[in-house]
């Protein structure tokens, strides 16, 4: 799921860039406008705060597996 959220995101902001280009060269014009470049920028906002949570998540995790498996070792010695 990570995974498909930066490549969402990734797509979104290139798509943006290319519009954001074409906007200024007059290219493409038939399909450039102020909408949908939002759009794109939303899209990318949304996958972009969806993955760093997962991310934040994953590492709160890993860091209480490490506190817990520290805590076993401690009592070990």
């Amino acid at each position: 799921m990570k995974k498909v959220l930066k490549i969402i995101s990734t797509i979104s902001i290139i798509l943006f860039g290319i519009l954001w280009i074409s906007s200024k060269f007059d290219f493409l014009t038939e399909y450039n406008s102020s909408d949908i470049r939002t759009f794109f920028v939303l899209i990318y906002l949304f996958t972009s705060l969806k993955y760093f949570q997962m991310e934040v998540k994953d590492k709160k995790t890993e860091i209480q597996e490490l506190k817990l498996k520290l805590e076993k070792t401690k009592r070990k010695i």
